[in-house]
């Protein structure tokens, strides 16, 4: 118990120096820990819950009819997202250990976004934000190949959770990646090879992506000879 408490002090003092759009409203907030493949708890309360990834990462999916999982969203530290109520096909899980998100009450976001428009507005912002991650991932899902879709994954991810030094630690398996882009996981680690053959990506630890020419357009990172982007496999 003791040990949990420390986390959630540890999480909360992070929550409390990162910049984001419900700051407003950090006070009652609840600091939720999770495990990998956890699933983010469902409140009965009707209006939709809010959460805010403070470390981690956070997947929503759905159960295809063949029964295999389609991912169709992924939230990394500094996403927002919003649970509104269970469904039998939903799911959303943690796919990283120690996932930390600030839970934020529906009720009380709702009422201060009524009576006052700033905050009204960058709660609109977050939800465009989340309307710009799925529109992102149908272009990436959209690619021609499956090396073309892997390729462009890695470089939208990278662009999205980069430090300053562009490096980049991947919070996802094989497995996971091959559920985001809807293909096999056999499909992914052929692309992966197939990238590290043209020089485009290079196994640079277990999962840690480094970013060498943010300037080289997503077509020549999957093409070109001349490498851009530096990634590790997951397991």
């Amino acid at each position: 118990m003791k040990a949990k408490t420390h986390a959630s002090g540890y999480y909360r003092r992070m929550l409390a120096v990162q910049d984001h759009a419900l700051k407003r409203v950090d006070e009652h907030a609840k600091i939720l820990l999770f495990a990998r493949n956890q699933e983010i708890p469902i409140d009965s309360e009707p209006m939709a819950h809010w959460y805010y990834v403070i470390s981690g990462a956070v997947r929503r999916s759905a159960i295809r009819s063949d029964g295999r999982r389609q991912i169709l969203d992924l939230m990394l530290p500094g996403d927002f997202f919003v649970v509104v109520n269970r469904n039998d096909n939903l799911t959303v899980e943690a796919i990283a250990e120690n996932t930390a998100l600030a839970s934020y009450p529906g009720q009380r976001v709702e009422q201060l976004a009524q009576h006052d428009t700033g905050f009204a507005r960058e709660v609109r912002d977050v939800a465009f934000q989340a309307l710009s991650r799925i529109q992102d991932q149908l272009l990436i899902i959209g690619g021609v190949t499956a090396v073309e879709k892997v390729g462009s994954f890695l470089l939208a991810l990278a662009s999205r959770s980069s430090d300053g030094a562009g490096q980049v630690v991947l919070p996802l398996t094989r497995y996971d990646i091959a559920e985001y882009l809807a293909v096999s996981v056999e499909t992914v680690c052929r692309s992966f090879t197939s990238l590290q053959q043209r020089g485009a990506i290079k196994l640079a630890g277990k999962r840690t992506v480094r970013i060498v020419n943010r300037n080289v357009s997503r077509k020549k990172a999957i093409t070109n000879s001349c490498g851009s982007s530096v990634a590790a496999i997951p397991d």
